[in-house]
Parts: structure tokens; C-alpha cells; sequence
């Protein structure tokens, strides 16, 4: 998607691609062979404690971290590197300039909407992966037995600052690939706006500041940051959801909107969005949070607006981009299956949220049996998801071999 309008090195690309999976890969092991249980927080010092697995799978986790942070990193490095050198700088590829006279400089010199939201999301992964690294080592270093121990607190921000500034990371990359792929189906372009440039500059602060919101169970956190984890959760809903949706709603009203399998799902990836993003806002809340945070309300939350957001998003653009590569179109079934993730994912999300409202904790191993009717309402629902990700899944692959044939590739 960015690489139509600037130069990335598919060098730097292939390497972050390999420092993922080996992270990934390791995370994996640790967990289904070393027996790791302490989720993605970790909880120092409980991993280094745990009862059920040994130091080494513990080591395997935070060395998944450290290859993942690095290849969060390369990849953000490579993104900053391509968008600045395409916009003469940094303050060309946020649109500083335009920030502060919008009338200063033609809109053809401004960055595409999608490149803008990969530089924001760049500069903050840059700063995620290096508090990452951080947060690993010392942790590496009481391992070793160079420290004997380390600050629990400071474990806590820092893994929270990494890993929440990563997940939000990718929430908002799959926004970008809205604003470059919905044009496609409304026939209309998504102009580089005065709002769309604050609300995505504005988000480079937002994003490194609500992640304390997952700390006001942690009475030892100073105020300050508690106060900080509320403002940033509630402000930062006014760029991504205001301008993005109302944006993307604006761009479809009245345009004779074309149904099909990525404008489909992109429409449930809105709703997704604001559902779970509500949710959101609603446990960021310091009265609400005392009481849901340790619900089943908060895997509600980001179940939906990852599978019925990020998810959805990224499904719309693939089956885009091979529909566009192979010259097939979509079906009516292909279509219908659209609806079906939309239909099984609402459903198996929703139980979530009424599991919480209901105070089902989280972080149970074993639920007792009157927790149970919620998991069991959710199941067709995540049989209808699992059929229609299938279905989808068989659609694309089939289009490979056509989109491979007619681009005319010559591999020499």
C-alpha cells in the first residue's frame, strides 16, 4: 500500500520479517513446550517464579520480546526513512508546514493520508521497540545474576508502554489502509485535510500516554500518571474515530458505495472500531475500571476491535489487492461470506462484552459452570466466523495463480 508512493528497501523489509518470526516463534515454544503462563504482560517478577515452568521458558518469552521489538523497529526505521526522504524531512512527511498555514504550500505537495499515518505510526514504534528494549535489559541482566533484582513497577510501565504502543500500532496501520483503499470502492479520493493532518499528528503524543490506563489497579503508580492514562484515553478517540469515521462515512454517503467483499468488510471494520473502541473508553474511565477491569469486559474490548477492526481491515485490503492483481471479481458467495465474518464476529464479541457486564473475571484457567452459558451462546458464532474466514481464505488463494500469471512477471 505505501510502496506505490514512496521507496522502501525490501531488503530492511525481508530482515524485520525474519526478526518477527523468529520472535514469534520463540514466544510460541515457550508457551506450548516450556509450559509459559503468564500472558503478555509477564508480571515481573513472575516469570522468573513461576511454579509451572522453568527459567529458560521464561528467557524464550523475553527473548521473543527482544526479536520482535527489533523488528518493529526496522520496519519503523524503514517507513521513517522512505516518507522523509519522499517529503524533504520529517516535517514534510507530517505536514507541519500545512499544520500551521494551510494555505501555504499546494496540496499536491502534501503526503497521502496513508503515508501520513505510516510516518505517526513509524515514530511511535521507534519508541515503543526502544522501550522494549529498555524494559528487556535489565531483565536480562538479573538473569545473568549481574543485578539481583528488578523494580517491579518499572517492568510493569515499561512492558505496557511496549506492548500496548504495539498493539495500538497496528490498529492504526490498519486505519491507513482504509483511507487507501475505500476510495477505490466509493470513487472518491481521500484528500490530505487541515482536520485529518492535526488529528494524526496530535495521535504521536496520544498513543505514548494511554497505556497507564491498564495500571490504575497498581496503587503504587504515582497520580500523575493515572490522570495521564484517563486524558490520553479519552482525547486520543477524537482523531481516530471522529475524523477517520466520520471521514470515511462523509466519504460514502450519497457515492453509490460499489458492494464488495473489501468495501463490505471495511463497513464492518467501522463498526467494529466504534463498538470496541467505546468499550474502550468506558474501562479507561478510573470509577468504571475499579470495578471491570478484571472482567471478561476487557478481552471484549480488544477482541472487537481487532477482529472486527484491525482484522477486517487487513482482510479487505489483501482480497483488494489480489481481486485487483488477477482481474477476477468477486461473487455473490464471496460476498455472503463477507456478511458471515461480520455476523459470527458481532456475536462471539458481543458475549464477551455481556460476560463482562456480568462480572465473569478474566485470567481464569477453568471457569466455574454458571460463567459457562456465555461461552456457550458464543460458539455458533465462532463456528459462523471460523466458516466465512474459510470461505475467504479458499477465494483468495485461488485468485494467486491468476494474479501471478497477469502481472507478468519475469523472474530472472
Amino acid at each position: 500500500m505505501l510502496s506505490q508512493r514512496v521507496r522502501l528497501s525490501a531488503r530492511a523489509l525481508w530482515i524485520a520479517f525474519v526478526a518477527y518470526m523468529t520472535g514469534m516463534g520463540l514466544v510460541i515454544l515457550a508457551t506450548l513446550l516450556g509450559r509459559f503462563a503468564g500472558g503478555w504482560t509477564v508480571l515481573h517478577p513472575l516469570p522468573f517464579e513461576g511454579r509451572t515452568w522453568s527459567l529458560a521458558a521464561a528467557l524464550a518469552v523475553y527473548g521473543g520480546y527482544l526479536f520482535t521489538a527489533l523488528g518493529l523497529l526496522i520496519v519503523c526505521v524503514a517507513v521513517l526513512r522512505a516518507t522523509t526522504t519522499a517529503h524533504g524531512g520529517l516535517a514534510g512527511a507530517l505536514a507541519l508546514r500545512y499544520l500551521v498555514a494551510p494555505h501555504s504550500r499546494p496540496s499536491t505537495d502534501l503526503p497521502h493520508p496513508a503515508e501520513l499515518i505510516a510516518t505517526v505510526t513509524a515514530i511511535d514504534g521507534v519508541l515503543a521497540s526502544v522501550a522494549g528494549l529498555v524494559y528487556l535489559v535489565p531483565l536480562f541482566a538479573q538473569a545473568a545474576g549481574i543485578v539481583s533484582a528488578v523494580d517491579a513497577l518499572f517492568a510493569k510501565n515499561f512492558v505496557l508502554l511496549f506492548g500496548h504502543t504495539m498493539a495500538n500500532l497496528s490498529i492504526y496501520v490498519a486505519a491507513g489502509i482504509v483511507y487507501a483503499t475505500l476510495p477505490h470502492y466509493t470513487g472518491r479520493p481521500w484528500k490530505t485535510t487541515w482536520p485529518v493532518v492535526f488529528a494524526w499528528d496530535l495521535v504521536i503524543v496520544l498513543m505514548l500516554i494511554n497505556y497507564s490506563h491498564h495500571l490504575y489497579q497498581d496503587f503504587a503508580q504515582p497520580l500523575a500518571l493515572q490522570l495521564l492514562g484517563q486524558l490520553g484515553s479519552y482525547v486520543v478517540g477524537l482523531p481516530s474515530f471522529i475524523v477517520t469515521i466520520v471521514g470515511a462515512l462523509a466519504l460514502i454517503y450519497g457515492s453509490g458505495l460499489r458492494w464488495s467483499v473489501p468495501s463490505i468488510l471495511i463497513v464492518l471494520g467501522i463498526w467494529g472500531w466504534v463498538f470496541g473502541g467505546l468499550g474502550a473508553v468506558l474501562d479507561a474511565t478510573l470509577p468504571v475500571n475499579q470495578v471491570m477491569h478484571n472482567t471478561m469486559w476487557v478481552p471484549a474490548h480488544f477482541h472487537t476491535y481487532y477482529i472486527l477492526g484491525a482484522a477486517a481491515f487487513a482482510w479487505a485490503y489483501l482480497y483488494h489487492l489480489l481481486a485487483d492483481l488477477s482481474g477476477v471479481p468477486d461473487g455473490r458467495g464471496s460476498r455472503l461470506a463477507a456478511w458471515l465474518y461480520g455476523v459470527g464476529a458481532a456475536g462471539f464479541v458481543v458475549m464477551f462484552f455481556v460476560a463482562g457486564a456480568h462480572s465473569v473475571p478474566r485470567r481464569y484457567a477453568v471457569h466455574l459452570p454458571e460463567w459457562q452459558i456465555f461461552a456457550r451462546v458464543a460458539v455458533p458464532f465462532v463456528g459462523l466466523l471460523a466458516l466465512a474466514l474459510a470461505w475467504l481464505a479458499v477465494d483468495m488463494l485461488a485468485r494467486l495463480r491468476p494474479a501471478w500469471r497477469r502481472t507478468g512477471v519475469t523472474v530472472v
